[in-house]
Parts: structure tokens; sequence; C-alpha cells
């Protein structure tokens, strides 16, 4: 089979019926005979329905809301055994699984329904065509299959339209008399079940395949005699298999009733009105239909019928001949025309007047109750989009009395001719049902939530009374009684006495009501449930022994009128013609533990489902008033054993605590939530833990901070893991060694495990704690100490190294110019010329300069490490001095005028007013340790101003009786690491007895600053701001570190203050006595400032020679490296010197230059990495490429240091970036063996592909440049031999 899915509204294969002529048109020339309109006259259509000229077939199924399909019924190429399905509306396409099974693609099981009939019967029906007129229409109308009845019609003889319904309980339609148009007196039981029809509707192999089916009329009439109808919608009958009757081909039958009922239906059939709102329609007209020709349409908007338009009579038909509700909402005042279906479920009473009336006075009390039903019509009429009201409540009186209803309506609007809506069809389906039993399920669900908080009897009736309180229309009113015996104790009754007994035992007391006010005659608050005869004391007897609810109805009398005066109806505030009792009792016993009398909703009648949620209701309560009596019994039962219990547990806890007591160790006993449960007096005295009630988690308090992470872990392993743990743990508290008074640190060996349940529960934690301090402090001990004697040996190479390399480092630098000038002289003797040139002489002096210069830095190392030695040994001592603290700054300040003025920068001495306030004239104090702390920092301000814009210096000196406070934000002192020199020695005589004071002395600069970082690195041994501050500035690093010792040792502090880019303050204070003139002053103080003078002045002088550039340039006609060992010559050399010492680094490469080389410098290992990328060496640049011999690697250097370096260089080798192997010789002032072994063989095995070591020989310093190329020249020779 092929199905044809189309878009919204398109079709395929209908052109026929969309060609040039309009449906309206067809219309007319088929009721050519009859219409009273001609046919090409359309200003004979009246203006309210003009528009329904050019309404389309397809427009209209696409709006409807019943699931419709299309054949075409002279498609030969048709599959015989699926439906051929052209077209399908919007309701049809959005439920695909309705579609397969209509089409055949798939079984009524994928519906989800119960259907036994085949599908080649539906087939059969979809297609087949009356033989009793020329109409080619369906036989019969209407179809049941999956559920819904399927109702069929033919356009212009081709095309079939199939819409399918919803319906309930298929065996409750009736199957009437089509002759007679009655219905038909046989019973529901008369009717044969669903389940019975057997036989498929299955057209008979024939020229004339429908011959021989008989047929019924599609609706049965309502009987208004019939008082035992269902008061619910007339339900149309429908066709199914078993209905058919096959027939002898001579038209006989096997009785004479079934030719009888054959022959009648022939005439019924042949007598039908195919258009009832004709002039004189031919045929048998049904009373609804009569009734509506009997309308004076000329008085209503609709206008006289004989001037309906041919489009307007077309909807009108299709809407009497649908077996759904529908309606017809027309023009501007929504005038009402609606079929028999319409006015059975929707109208009621107001039947038949509400046709042609206007909607708003039709229904008008749902107009003026939703206020937005206007907007509703209006809107679909202006935008012209379909809309669903969904549940929406319409009293209608149809029974009787008014009822409450609710209705889903769906309304899809009705074009004309020019292409404006002129109504609203209107298709509603009535959702009583499903809404009250929506609503009475909430109830009962919240009931059961409620009631089952409850604990006890008594609170179970206040949480049902509760909840019944939320329903005002299905509880209009309620009364609640319990029953307990003559003690009001409802809650010792005994559930298992018989009703008759119970009734002479019990008293009904008064819970609660819902619209029943206080005191009122039917809700007394005692009632004797044997005599009483008070309010509903009787009918409670009564339900007491059937044990079912009870119906109480005015109508017959078993309610009594004057109960219900003055009650306060809540709902819809009209009185209940019905009351149900319940007696309400648990399932598991037949005592009654109170009644429920609720009213019935007097908008709905007591029938079957009434009677369902009643049942259910008194279900609910017997369930949870069940539970509630197990649980008190429970509870009970539970008490009686909990007791028992408790002695034996009381016995054994005695016992176990008796043993815990004498138990040398801790005991204790955690539940899972870290809660303290019992421990044993042990346990408190090594904890220290208080004795009072403990809390979440406070046995951790004793533990010290840095044993929580094991605690933590280790309670992990026991809650968590679930398994046992033992750990060291230190306490808060201290051990005191009782011989000695010594105290320790306190230690516990910790061992728990956990507890479980019988069902694998974890219960608690218990364990124990042993006291383990004493062995703790004796692995301490001989830690430490072999931690101390490691530390000394490595403090003691690190001291050996640092000197050893600070010492040797210079030395190169003086051996290599002594060795210059030695040649320049022998070279001016040798030539014997009468005049030493100017450059051999310059040449001499800068010599000279240099190894002077490398002279004083070698005598300020061994000073500074002989000074570091002296405070690591604490040999270092504070002399007093009686001297002038200005003075000495002052004469300490003209050593650097010279380099002041020759680098420019600007200096100003600033004695500050404190210091003339305190009058400080002569104190005692060591001005050694002061000018070697003063000329450390003055000497750092120089060298970090020098290279700035701004050039200045500012010197400043201060006093205060207390030690000075950082006053400045920025500004912070160093907190000490070793106490200050006490009052002891202070005390000393060579102190003397003067005041004390406090001496502050500032530097203040313009350099370029420190960040927050690099003064983090400040004062520290061998640490400088930063990497690149010793290859900008030099320095060891040592001076800062000094200082601040020195500081400390004088009672004093030091500090810095510094912004980066603008820069730095440092000052240090001393602490200092007042003391009397010494006349021998000038004496001393020029005797401790010649060091510093000479040392200082030295510098200054060496700093005015020529510096020598960064980089040599290469010659003219560089020369390529040799290739052979017999080419290799100084001249053919190209080195390249990586060396972060600026002197070191600018003698060797003269040197070198002298002796014919090519030398290339780098300050460090990124800068030779740099400088490789553009050697031959690089891929790529084996012919461009600059030349290069050999490599001079110094070792220790910042940003990156040698070692770093050569492996960088390996790496590239073995990935291909650097071709070939190129030579390095590590030259360093480490010197110790082990030093050396790192040199040449640190890393070789981190680079499998290279055999050779990362550096090819290692040179330390001091070294000459003869004993430099000779190695070179052998490590060459060996490179290309």
């Amino acid at each position: 089979m092929s199905n044809k899915r189309l878009k919204r509204g398109h079709l395929e294969g209908l052109q026929e019926i969309q060609a040039d002529v309009p449906i309206g048109d067809y219309y007319r020339e088929y009721h050519s005979e009859s219409a009273s309109v001609p046919e090409n006259d359309h200003d004979a259509i009246p203006a309210e329905a003009s528009e329904l000229h050019d309404i389309r077939v397809c427009e209209v199924l696409e709006q409807d809301s019943r699931p419709t399909f299309i054949l075409d019924l002279l498609d030969r190429s048709a599959n015989r055994k699926t439906l051929n399905v052209i077209f399908c509306n919007s309701s049809l396409k959005s439920f695909e699984i309705l579609l397969d099974v209509v089409s055949g693609v798939e079984s009524p099981e994928a519906l989800g329904s119960a259907e036994k009939l085949p599908y080649e019967a539906f087939r059969g029906w979809a297609t087949s065509v009356t033989t009793f007129d020329q109409s080619r229409d369906i036989f019969p109308l209407s179809y049941l299959y999956c559920d819904m009845l399927w109702t069929g019609s033919t356009i212009r003889k081709k095309w079939r339209v199939i819409s399918g319904n919803h319906c309930y309980k298929v065996a409750n339609f009736s199957c009437g008399d089509l002759s007679s148009g009655k219905a038909s007196t046989a019973t529901l039981e008369d009717q044969p079940a669903a389940s019975q029809l057997s036989h498929a509707f299955i057209p008979p192999p024939s020229d004339k395949p429908h011959e021989k089916i008989s047929q019924t009329s599609l609706h049965d009439r309502p009987d208004p005699d019939n008082k035992e109808q269902s008061p619910s919608m007339t339900k149309p009958h429908a066709w199914r298999g078993s209905d058919v009757q096959e027939l002898s081909n001579d038209g006989g039958s096997s009785g004479g009733t079934h030719t009888e009922h054959t022959m009648s239906v022939v005439s019924s059939v042949q007598a039908r009105v195919p258009d009832w709102t004709i002039l004189k329609p031919k045929g048998q007209l049904s009373q609804y239909l009569e009734l509506c020709r009997s309308i004076d349409w000329s008085t209503t908007s609709l206008g006289s019928m004989d001037a309906w338009t041919p489009e307007f009579r077309q909807i009108a038909n299709l809407m009497m001949a649908d077996a759904h509700p529908v309606t017809l909402i027309w023009g501007d005042e929504y005038t009402m025309l609606y079929n028999e279906s319409f006015a059975t479920c929707a109208v009621g009473i107001k039947y038949p007047e509400l046709l042609g009336k206007p909607y708003r006075e039709a229904f008008w009390k749902v107009w003026e109750s939703i206020p937005t039903m206007p907007d509703v019509f209006s809107e679909t009429r202006r935008t012209g989009k379909s809309l669903m009201i969904r549940d929406q409540e319409l009293p209608i009186a149809r029974y009787g009395f008014l009822e409450e209803t609710f209705f889903s309506w769906s309304l899809a609007p009705v074009y004309g001719r020019c292409q404006t809506i002129l109504g609203l069809w209107c298709a509603p389906l009535e959702t009583t049902k499903q809404v009250i039993h929506e609503r009475r399920m909430h109830l009962l669900r919240n009931l059961g939530d409620g009631t089952a908080l409850a604990r006890t009897v008594n609170e179970f009736w206040k949480k049902a009374l509760d909840k019944l309180k939320e329903e005002h229309f299905d509880v209009p009113v309620a009364l609640l009684y319990s029953v307990s015996d003559d003690s009001g104790d409802s809650d010792s009754s005994s559930h298992s006495s018989t009703a008759a007994s119970a009734i002479s035992q019990k008293v009904c007391v008064f819970e609660g009501s819902l619209g029943i006010p206080q005191g009122h005659p039917a809700a007394p608050a005692r009632l004797d449930l044997r005599h009483g005869t008070g309010g509903f004391a009787m009918f409670f007897r009564d339900a007491t022994r059937t044990l079912e609810p009870t119906r109480l109805c005015m109508e017959d009398g078993t309610l009594p009128e004057s109960l219900l005066e003055g009650i306060k109806w809540r709902g819809f505030k009209e009185p209940c013609r019905d009351i149900i009792i319940l007696p309400v009792r648990p399932t598991t016993s037949d005592n009654v533990l109170g009644f429920l009398l609720i009213g019935i909703n007097p908008r709905r009648p007591y029938d079957d489902d009434y009677r369902s949620f009643i049942n259910m209701l008194n279900r609910q309560l017997a369930t949870s008033l069940a539970s509630i009596i197990l649980f008190q019994d429970d509870q009970k039962a539970a008490a009686l054993e909990r007791h028992k219990l408790s002695m034996q547990l009381e016995m054994q806890m005695d016992r176990m605590q008796r043993m815990t007591e004498l138990a040398p160790v801790g005991m204790f006993y955690i539940d899972p939530d870290g809660l303290l449960l019992q421990a044993n007096d042990r346990w408190y005295e090594i904890t220290g833990h208080a004795r009072e009630t403990p809390y979440h988690m406070s046995w951790m308090e004793v533990v010290a901070p840095d044993s929580i992470p094991a605690v933590t872990v280790g309670w992990h392993i026991l809650t968590v893991d679930q398994q046992p743990w033992s750990g060291e743990l230190r306490l808060k508290r201290h051990w005191v060694d009782p011989k000695d008074e010594t105290s320790i640190e306190f230690w516990v060996l910790w061992m728990a495990q956990p507890e479980f349940a019988p069902d694998g529960t974890l219960v608690s934690i218990m364990g124990s704690i042993a006291d383990i301090s004493q062995i703790k402090w004796a692995q301490g001990l001989q830690a430490r100490r072999l931690d101390e004697a490691e530390e000394t040996r490595r403090r003691q190479n690190n001291f050996i190294d640092i000197t050893s390399h600070e010492m040797r480092n210079p030395l190169s630098a003086i051996l290599q110019c002594a060795e210059d000038i030695s040649t320049s002289v022998r070279q001016y003797l040798f030539e014997r010329s009468a005049t030493l040139p100017i450059d051999v002489a310059n040449n001499c002096i800068e010599s000279a300069e240099t190894i002077t210069l490398c002279a004083q830095h070698q005598k300020g190392i061994v000073d500074d490490i002989l000074t570091i030695s002296k405070l690591d040994s604490d040999l270092l001592v504070i002399t007093p001095i009686v001297v002038q603290p200005a003075v000495v700054i002052r004469r300490a300040v003209k050593m650097f005028q010279a380099e002041l003025r020759k680098k420019d920068i600007k200096m100003h001495f600033d004695v500050q007013k404190s210091y003339d306030e305190l009058a400080v004239e002569w104190v005692a104090l060591d001005p050694s340790r002061v000018l070697q702390v003063f000329i450390n920092l003055m000497t750092n301000a120089i060298k970090f101003t020098q290279s700035e814009v701004n050039r200045s210096v500012i010197i400043r000196i201060g006093a205060s009786l207390a030690p000075p406070s950082n006053e400045n934000a920025n500004f912070e002192y160093i907190p000490p690491k070793s106490p200050k020199l006490d009052s002891t020695l202070f005390g000393m005589e060579e102190w003397g007895n003067g005041e004390p004071l406090h001496l502050c002395f500032e530097v203040q600069d313009t350099g370029r600053g420190l960040s927050n970082n690099e003064k983090k690195l400040l004062f520290q041994r061998f640490s400088q701001a930063s990497p690149r501050t010793h290859a900008q500035y030099g320095g060891s690093g040592l001076g800062l570190f000094i200082s601040r010792q020195l500081t400390e040792l004088h009672g004093g502090q030091i500090g810095v203050s510094s912004v980066a880019g603008i820069g730095s303050t440092f000052a240090f204070y001393v602490k200092a006595k007042r003391s009397d003139a010494q006349h021998s002053s000038d004496t001393i103080l020029d005797s401790t400032l010649d060091p510093y003078l000479r040392r200082e002045s030295s510098a200054a002088q060496a700093s005015t020679g020529k510096e020598g550039s960064g980089s040599t340039e290469p010659s003219t006609s560089p020369l390529r490296a040799p290739r052979t060992a017999s080419q290799v010559h100084p001249q053919d050399m190209h080195i390249l010197i990586v060396e972060d010492n600026l002197v070191n680094q600018r003698v060797l490469c003269k040197q070198l230059q002298k002796i014919g080389c090519t030398v290339d410098v780098a300050c460090h290992g990124e800068e030779a990495l740099a400088h490789l990328e553009k050697t031959a060496f690089w891929e790529g640049k084996h012919e461009t490429g600059e030349e290069l011999s050999v490599i001079l690697m110094d070792l220790e250097m910042p940003v990156m240091d040698g070692l770093t370096c050569v492996k960088e260089i390996r790496s590239l080798e073995a990935v291909g970036k650097l071709t070939g192997h190129i030579p390095v010789v590590a030259v360093t002032a480490n010197v110790r063996s082990e030093q050396l072994t790192i040199a040449k063989e640190a890393g070789m095995a981190s680079i499998p592909s290279f055999r050779a070591t990362l550096s090819d020989d290692v040179l330390s310093k001091p070294f000459r440049i003869p004993d430099l190329i000779v190695q070179v020249c052998r490590l060459l020779s060996r490179q290309f031999a």
C-alpha cells in the first residue's frame, strides 16, 4: 500500500473537486430540480451566507477535530488489501499510528485495541457502494472499528470521505428499526456483546458485491418514556460484522421475520432525505429535522431557509448528518444551529428553544461567568486559527436538575466566498467524568498522604477532616464521630469484640464537622450508640450492623429534613438531596471506630461512578486506620521488648564498664556520625578530653593540627571503606617527664575498627589508644641528630663551593691581564722601539686596573665570607666606641663623591628633626658594623641608580627613644630571626650609663625599584631580587643578608620600601647609648673608615675604565671550521663564550682575539641557544650560517645555567635541529671531583642516541690562554679525526 502524507491543507488527486466548478455550483447542479436559488445568481444569496459559496470541502475537513481521510473510489490501481489514502486532515496526521491502522500498515494492536474483526471487514465497508440508488454513497453509513465510530459520505460519486469518533462502552449502543425510526425496545441484556460478534463484514465475491447486504438506520431515537435509560448522551447505532446478514440469490431468507426486516430496510433506504433544507424534501424526515424545518428562520439572523445559499445548505446538511455533537455559530450575533446530538448532550431542557438564538442568549451564564468568552469567539474569527477550550464548566439541566458538567470545545472558522470568516464550527466533547474523576482521585490521594502522618487514632480523625475540608464540591457537608468506650479513650478500645457487644459498650464522640455549625442538633457532642436518639445515632447503629456505607435520601424519606436546617452548605451552596454514612473501621477488624457523614454533590447524580468514589473513600479510611492500629500495637510490643532488652543490656554494660576501667589503655566507643558514646577513665586521662556532654567530632579537638589529615583519612577508612585502621597521632597536650619535668610532645597509637549490625549496617567505631610519647621522643631525637649531622655536612660543602667559586672566579681575569701586560712588554722589548705605542700603554693600564678591580672584589668576598663565618660561629661581637653618628656618616659619604659626580648622581644628606630634638651628639655604638651596613646600602643605591634617567640618592639620619615602627604603609621592617641584644649586654661597663637611644639611617634612591615578589627574596643568604640582577649589576647576594644579621646583632632591624620603576628606600636602626665626648675619636674613626675608603675608591677607579662590549664582531672574511686535525689553528677557530661575569667575558674575549680567534659572547644559556640558530649547525643553514668551532660554557649563570643549556643542545642534536656534534668545554670555578663529574656526565643517560657526554671537556678556573688553546685544539682534533 502507498500512503501519501501531504502538507497541511494540501490535496493531491482531487482536481476534479477543486477545478473550475466550485462546490457550490456542483451542489446547485445536483439539486437543480428542488433548489430555490438560481444556479448563477449570486445576488440571491443572503449577505450573511454569501461567502459560503467559495468554501472548499478540504478546507472544512482540515478544520474538523475528528480524524478524517479521503479515498478515490475510481482508482483502479489501488491495492486490494489496503486502503490508498490520498488525503488526511491534521487531526489524523497528528495521530500517525491510527493512520497506519486504518491504512492497513499496522494492526489494531498498535493502538492497544482488543479489536477482533479483521481489517478486511473495515476495508470492505470503507470502499462499499450502495445499490439502492445512483449516489454511490457508502453503505451502511457508520461502522465500529478499533473502539471508534466511523462515518462516511461520498462526493461527486468518486471521493469517499470517512471520519472517526471516539466512543465508550460499545456494548451499550442500541440497535433500532430503520423503517420505523423508533428505538428498539430490547434491553441491553438482549443485545449481543462485542465479544460475541464473530462474523466480519466481508463483501462476497460477485459482480454486485453489495446486493445481499441488509442495512440498518444510523440513529436510534431516545425513548422519553423509558426511565431506565441512562442519563447520558444518546448513542448512535454502528454496524459490526455480525449485523450483516447474507441473503440467498433470489432474495429469500431462512425465516419470514428476516425477510420482512430486509424489505423494510430497502424501503427505508429508498426514502432517505439527502437535503432537509430544500423546499420539498423527498423521503422521511426525523422528528428533529421536522422540528428544525418548523422554525421560522426569517426571524433570526440566518434569514429564511429558502434564501440560504447552497454552501450554507451543504454545511447544514453535513452538520445534521454528523453523529458527533456539532453546533454552527453564525454571523456577528453568533446565531446557533446544532444537530440532534448536540441538543441531547449540551442543551438539556432548553431544547428546542435555543435553535436560531444567539450564543450569548442561549448560554448567558457561561457568557457572563467567563469574561474571555467573547474574546475567544472574536479572536477565532479575526485570526482564522482553530481553538480548543478544554474542560470548561457548563451547568446544564438535562435530567430534571441542574447538573455540573464539563466540556472541551473545538472552534474552527468557516470561510465564505470572499475569504472572510462567516461563522464558527463548534464540536463539543463532554469531559465531565474525566474532570470529576480526577478531582475525586486528588482528594483520595491527599487524604491518604495526610492520614499517613498520624500516629494515633485521635490524630487520624483530625488529619482526615483537614483533608476533606480542602474539597468543597464533592464534600459539601461532613460530620465525623469517633467511637470509644464509656471512659472516652478511643485509642484503648478493643479491636476483637463483636458488633453487638460493641454497640452496648460504645459511645460516639464528636470530632469535627464541615458546614455544620457548633451546637447544631445534627452534631451533639456525645451520642449513646446503643440507646441514643439525637442526631444521626439511629443511622449510626444501622451502619454498625451492616458495616457498609448507608445512603439517606430526601425522596424516600430516610433523610430527616429537620436535621438539615441551619447547615451552611459548601461548594454550590445548595442543599444536598442525599447523605452517605460511612462506618470507619480498620481492614484488620470489624470493630467500627468512627462514623463519617458526607453529603452528596447536589449537582451530580448518585450513579455507579459516585458509588465507586464512596467505596474508595471508605477503603482509603479503613486502610489508613489499620496502619495506625498496627503501628500502635507494634509500639506496645516494642515497648515490652525494649524493657526486656534494656535489663539485659544494663547487666552487660555494667560488666563491660568494670573491665574497661581496669584496662591500662584508653578505650572508646564512637557512633558513625562522630559522637563519642563512651570512654573509660584512662582515655580521658590520655587525651585530656572534657568529661562533659560531648558533641559531634569533639574528640578531634584534642588532636594536634599536623595530625588532623591523618585522622581524617583514618575516619574515612573506618566509616566509608568500613575497614580497620591504626595510626600514630600527636595530641595538643604535652607529656611531662616526672623525673626532670621535661615537656615533650604527646603521641598515641590509635587502633580502631568498625562494628556492624547483623544486616551489615555500620553501628559504631570502637577502639583503643596507647601512650607512645617516650618512644616517639627517642625516635625524634635520633632523627634530629641525623638531620643535624646531614645539614652540617651540606652547609659545609655549600660553604666550600661558594668560597671556592667566588675566590677562583676573578683569578682568571687577573692571570690573563697579567699575561697580557707581560706579552705587550716583551713585544715592545723585542721590537726595540724607541717609544712605547700608545695603544700598548692603554692596554697595559686597562689590564692593570682590571687586576686591581678583581683583587678588590676578591677581598670583598673574603671579608663577607669571614663575616658570615663569624656570624654562624657566634664569634662576631659588637664593640662599642664613642663617636658622633652624623660625622661618621658624613665622612663615609665623602668616599662616594667622586663616583657620584662621574655618574651624575645627585646626593642629599638630611639630618631629621628628631635627631636635633633629642640633641644627639656622642653615643656609644660599633661604628665599623654600622658603616658596613651603610656602605652596602650606599653601594647598592649607586649601582641601581646609575642607569636611570632621574639619578638621585637621599641619606637621612634620625633618632628616637623607642624602636621605630612601620609608620609608612609601604615600609616594612624585616622580623628578626635571632633575639635582640638584651639588657645584660647593654648593661656592660664598656657601654656606659647613658640614656638608651635608637639611631635610624635611611638611604633612598631613584633606581629601578623592586616588585613585591622581588622584595620577598631580599635579606636571604646568597639571594638576589631576580636572576638578572647578578648578570646586570653583579654581586653575590651576601651583602643584605650580612646587613640584616649585623643590625639584629646591634639590637635593631632593617627594612625596605620600594615601588617598581620609581625607586627604593632601605633603612635600618641600631641601639646605642648617650656618652661623653671623646678627644681621640678622630683617630679611631680614621682607622675604622680606612679599609672601606680604600676598597670603595679602588672600585670606583676601576669602574671608570673602558667597558668591553658584550659581543665582538667576527673577522671580515670568516673561515669555515676545520675539518681535519692538521687544519686546527687558532686563526680558524670560531668560539662562542657563554659567561655571565662581564669582566671575565671581556678579558677572555680580548685574549682570544689577540691570537686570531673569531669570538662571539652570550651572557647565559638562552642567549647561547639563540645564537646557535644563526650558525651552520642549525638545520637548513649549513651553507649560509655562521661558523662555530667550540663553545666555552660557564656553569653557574642566571636565567639558564650551563648544564641546562648543554642538555638542550644535545636534545636539539638528537631531534635533528642541530646537524652534527657541537664541541662544548665546561668552564667553571667549582673544582671538587664530584662537581667535575656532574659537569661531564650529568644527563648522559637521558639522550641515548649520543654516547658522548654532554660536555666534551671541563676547564677549571683560573686558567691561562695557552692552556685553553691547547685543550681546544686537542678536542677539535678528536672531533674531526
